[in-house]
């Protein structure tokens, strides 16, 4: 007796189980696609198309003689238009064959599914089925490219039949470059959306406001097709929509125009007139719905610019809804780069001040600094030396000593190579302060130059954006490293104040305090920052920051909370800077222009000044 073959036949069930998963998947994306089919057709793909020589009237007669289009029917679907009879006007020996058992020359088993044409055929790029009936046309390739495989190679399409010419008129797709391409597709979005009185726009009033077509000439975008930002208008569908990206024609704003706060907030919530920001729910970003105006015409294309304090309040306002702080914050300054992605501005009263002290104590101390003598310079002036330190320093940047400069920057000012031979333990404290600071400026450099240059790169708003893993797990992990580092050098301060190190300078518990402070109000401004934005994705990550919006998650007056806490991490900043020219931490500063010096000097040190 034969044994069957069960290998054989697993595969096979295999084999026509994937068949018919592949089958059902591609009935649901045809589905799917028809569902959302344009109201464009590709004249090219439907001169080749079964029905390519057909008149749009065959299938299309019950338009004449009424509303269209009806703004009543552009939610429906494209299977709420289509009769089975309207095929069979052309294909009814199709139908003769499913009752018997038969389509496509193979045997169907439920009739039902086969009633329903659209499922598998789109009745405008349907190609023609059947040996040779294409000849050697290729699917896979552009239409534009194969002219010629089916006939002589022609310049143009047929010119269209006068009664389908008023069909293409508005139905024929267009690319947004063709020419006249904007006019055609606002004509169609007008019919229904403009506010002239036609029949068709009373009823879209009664749902949504009327655009003005006169003032919207005036807007941003009238150069702009409206299928660029309302990429799916032109479909079945038309209510669940989706727009299109701002970021598809205009880059990112840079930090000081935006902050990087503003990463979780759609542009349209900034720049959009008329609509109200909101916060969604899940992803805690901040986002934009329309206020209800029917019988006004809408004025959402004017666009806001939002390059004054009027506009941020629309967020930024005592018990706002979307976690924004209730007062307009200045972009983070100059002040902020050594551990932020902060701008070179210095229009805040914090930054100001802070600036004019820091200057004033810089001009003092190298004014002593050069009472030294310069050798083969006699008595000259301490401006005269000066400038000739200058004019020297120029020199050394474009000639091979700078080799030697880059080398000292490396060896003696980053890893504190000379720090590191004289003592370990303070080399290791002095670095875990030093070391977080020249990451961070570094980190926030490289991300405001490449957000400048380069917008389009995805990782470098990725680097500003605080709610991102790596960097929020960064930078808070910098600020322990800060803290630590300061405390171990108050303890080893107060336990060695009888036992310095020759040369070098005492502690200063002012500016260590100062440092300490910046690091800890900072962390609850990020606390506070985490709690009232709802707790963005991966917050967690920024481990300090997080643990701390546990403790304020729920509280209220946070947005107002939120705004003094930040001018008190800034105005501690903003001291701290003013105070370093005056501070036993002057040599932060000193130390790298003696060691450049030293580093080009013949006789190796301090470039001749005694």
């Amino acid at each position: 007796m034969h044994k069957p073959n069960k290998t054989k036949n697993f595969v096979g069930l295999l084999t026509n189980v994937g068949t018919i998963s592949l089958m059902a998947l591609l009935l649901v994306v045809l589905s799917q696609r028809l569902a959302l089919a344009s109201w464009f057709v590709d004249a090219r793909k439907f001169h080749i198309s079964a029905h390519g020589q057909n008149s749009c009237q065959d299938c299309h007669a019950d338009i004449s003689g009424r509303l269209h289009p009806n703004p009543t029917e552009v939610n429906k679907n494209l299977k709420d238009f289509f009769h089975l009879d309207t095929c069979l006007d052309c294909h009814d020996d199709v139908m003769e064959d499913i009752d018997e058992g038969m389509h496509g020359a193979k045997k169907i088993k439920d009739r039902k599914k086969y009633e329903d044409c659209l499922a598998c055929h789109h009745p405008h790029y349907q190609l023609r089925l059947g040996q040779n009936e294409m000849g050697n046309f290729d699917p896979n390739r552009a239409v534009g490219e194969q002219c010629g495989v089916c006939h002589e190679t022609r310049s143009s399409l047929p010119p269209p039949s006068d009664e389908d010419k008023a069909c293409l008129a508005c139905h024929r797709s267009v690319e947004s470059k063709d020419p006249g391409a904007k006019e055609k597709i606002a004509r169609l979005c007008f019919h229904c959306h403009g506010a002239a009185g036609l029949e068709a726009q009373k009823i879209t009033a009664g749902v949504v406001p009327s655009i003005n077509e006169e003032e919207y000439q005036r807007t941003p975008h009238v150069r702009v097709t409206c299928t660029t930002c309302h990429q799916q208008a032109a479909q079945f569908l038309h209510k669940d929509q989706k727009l299109g990206e701002c970021a598809q024609c205009h880059p990112p704003h840079d930090e000081k125009v935006a902050r990087d706060a503003h990463l979780t907030v759609a542009c349209g919530a900034c720049h959009l007139d008329g609509v109200e920001p909101v916060r969604d729910p899940v992803s805690m970003v901040v986002i934009w719905k329309k206020r209800p105006q029917l019988g006004v015409t809408s004025r959402i294309h004017h666009m806001i610019r939002g390059d004054d304090e009027d506009a941020c309040q629309r967020c930024h306002a005592k018990g706002n809804q979307v976690g924004a702080v209730s007062m307009v914050l200045p972009a983070k300054s100059i002040l902020c780069m050594p551990c932020h992605t902060a701008t070179f501005s210095v229009g805040d009263t914090v930054t100001l001040i802070s600036l004019i002290i820091f200057l004033l104590g810089l001009v003092m101390g190298f004014s002593v600094w050069l009472t030294g003598s310069l050798p083969g310079e006699g008595s000259a002036n301490p401006l005269y030396k000066g400038v000739r330190l200058l004019g020297r320093a120029l020199v050394t940047i474009f000639s091979m000593k700078i080799v030697l400069v880059i080398r000292a920057m490396i060896m003696d000012v980053l890893l504190q190579r000379r720090l590191y031979r004289q003592s370990r333990i303070r080399w290791f404290i002095h670095s875990l302060i030093f070391l977080p600071f020249a990451f961070r400026f570094a980190w926030g450099l490289v991300a405001l130059i490449a957000s400048l240059w380069k917008p389009e790169w995805s990782w470098v708003w990725a680097m500003i954006n605080k709610n991102q893993a790596t960097t929020a797990f960064l930078f808070d992990l910098t600020g322990i490293m800060v803290l630590l580092g300061v405390i171990l050098a108050v303890i080893r301060g107060l336990l060695k104040r009888s036992d310095p190190i020759p040369g070098l300078p005492r502690q200063d518990y002012l500016a260590l305090g100062l440092l300490a402070g910046i690091v800890v109000i900072g962390y609850f401004v990020e606390g506070i920052r985490i709690a009232m934005t709802g707790a963005p994705e991966y917050a967690q990550y920024a481990f300090v920051g997080y643990g701390l919006s546990l403790l304020f998650s729920g509280a209220s007056g946070l947005t107002r909370a939120y705004g003094y806490i930040w001018y008190m991490h800034a105005i501690l900043t903003g001291a701290f800077v003013a105070y370093l020219p005056f501070s036993r931490l002057f040599h932060i500063i000193m130390a790298p222009v003696v060691l450049a010096m030293n580093a080009v000097s013949d006789r190796g040190h301090e470039s001749g000044i005694t």
